[in-house]
């Protein structure tokens, strides 16, 4: 099996993170907060359909000609 250049950074980034998140974790208070803001991810997420209803649509403006001058 062939690795991507990229993939030895990637799961070195993987476990340096999974390594913080521990340590994080560890400490008084962070598991509660983790909790807390994993429910309001979720209850903002739910939000997502109104924000795309709500957004202002784009318009495309189209026309038939090209409004070049005819030359003289």
């Amino acid at each position: 099996m062939t690795r991507r250049p990229d993939e030895a950074k990637t799961s070195e980034r993987t476990r340096a993170h999974a390594a913080l998140l521990e340590e994080a974790l560890k400490r008084p208070g962070i598991p509660e907060i983790m909790r807390v803001y994993g429910g309001w991810r979720t209850a903002d997420h739910g939000l997502d359909p109104y924000r795309a209803a709500t957004k202002k649509p784009s318009h495309a403006t189209t026309t038939d000609h090209a409004n070049v001058r005819p030359s003289s």
